[in-house]
């Protein structure tokens, strides 16, 4: 029997940010689907957005080399939602439960400049406007793969030095990257997710291991959503 979960008369809503199609230039396809798949299975009301602009840098994925294509990130976001994908304009905080952001390259590349390893990070506007609202709110933020380095990063500049550093994992994390963007990390098996009870950022780090299997994600994943629901039920 499939976890229910209502608030009241209203099942839980879910938004998904997508950032394109493809783990080389877009979101991680199997991080989008498995994140899709254990939300169904919460029998949550879930809505897909994607930035309506181009793909920083087309990859192909036979190849891994860069392609002299254009490709618009919400278009290739819309196969993975089979066509129910939404302007990441139109999404409020206020309209959802949870956020969840796949990871992929398309975190990196096209919500962000990560990617290009420049001193300064920026991130788009409407998705540094969406994560702080849901965070503004106290609404549980999922983050998987390399998308955790993006929510600490926007999320370090509203909560300031002197407070504690939002807790992410990506994994190992041998770089320090969450450090140097403001962040805690904390190292995480596959098949886990961490919380940072203090902020409502919940992570795992899925294909930041390259070898991990496609059940260790799907368990990290799970175990991620679950706690965000956890979360929600303690507090109606």
């Amino acid at each position: 029997m499939k976890s229910r979960y209502f608030m009241g008369e209203k099942k839980l809503k879910a938004a998904v940010v997508l950032s394109g199609c493809g783990h080389l230039d877009g979101a991680e396809v199997r991080e989008a689907v498995l994140s899709l798949l254990v939300l169904d299975q919460q029998e949550g009301e879930v809505k897909c957005f994607a930035p309506d602009i181009n793909i920083t840098q087309v990859m192909d994925h036979k190849t891994k080399e860069a392609v002299k294509e254009k490709r618009n990130v919400l278009v290739e976001a819309a196969r993975i939602a089979r066509g129910e994908i939404y302007d990441l304009k139109e999404a409020k905080a206020e309209d959802f439960d949870i956020l969840v952001v796949p990871g992929g390259y398309g975190v990196a590349k096209n919500l962000s400049d990560l990617a290009e390893g420049k001193d300064m990070v920026t991130v788009i506007p409407e998705f540094e406007r969406l994560v702080s609202e849901f965070f503004v709110a106290k609404k549980p933020i999922g983050a998987i793969c390399i998308s955790p380095a993006i929510i600490a990063f926007i999320l370090s500049g509203k909560i300031g030095k002197e407070k504690n550093r939002v807790k992410v994992t990506i994994g190992d994390d041998r770089e320090k990257l969450i450090e140097k963007l403001g962040g805690e990390h904390i190292k995480c098996d596959t098949e886990l997710s961490i919380e940072d009870e203090e902020h409502n950022v919940f992570s795992c780090s899925a294909y930041m291991r390259s070898d991990e299997s496609t059940y260790s994600v799907y368990q990290g994943i799970k175990h991620m959503i679950d706690g965000m629901v956890k979360k929600i039920k303690k507090r109606n």
